[in-house]
């Protein structure tokens, strides 16, 4: 109950990178679809990471 009246809405939503793609959307299956969009656009922009071995 206290993280419901610690929550600032509108700074959380200020942090949001994607959030004028979301806007305008009228159900939640599209704003996923946007959202994914934009993750697949952040994943494109960005160099893959090599990958390492699991240190035992």
């Amino acid at each position: 109950m206290a993280i419901c009246f610690s929550v600032d809405l509108p700074r959380l939503a200020a942090a949001c990178p994607d959030l004028d793609r979301a806007e305008n959307t009228i159900g939640r299956r599209q704003a996923v679809s946007r959202i994914e969009a934009f993750r697949g656009e952040l994943r494109a922009a960005r160099a893959p990471r090599a990958p390492r071995a699991y240190p035992h």
